[in-house]
């Protein structure tokens, strides 16, 4: 699915490597307590749960926007036609 088309608009921003199974989980679980409008909250929470080697920015607040954007869209059900 291209960018920007369907229910939720992939933002492309921050770093490229790919986030770990475990700073998803923590991302996920981050989202469901502060909500996704509170990237702020979901920003703070999740910093300790980096991977060594991250950049400072790895969970800035658009980052982690961008990535909960991806993790919705490859979680929803392709729909058969």
């Amino acid at each position: 699915m291209a960018s920007g088309i369907g229910k939720h608009k992939i933002l492309n921003v921050g770093p490229t490597e790919p986030w770990s199974v475990r700073e998803k989980l923590c991302l996920a679980s981050s989202v469901m307590r502060s909500g996704d409008q509170n990237w702020v909250s979901v920003s703070r929470a999740i910093k300790p749960f980096s991977e060594p080697g991250r950049p400072a920015d790895w969970f800035s607040q658009k980052h982690c926007a961008s990535q909960y954007s991806e993790l919705l869209e490859a979680t929803e059900a392709p729909k058969s036609v």
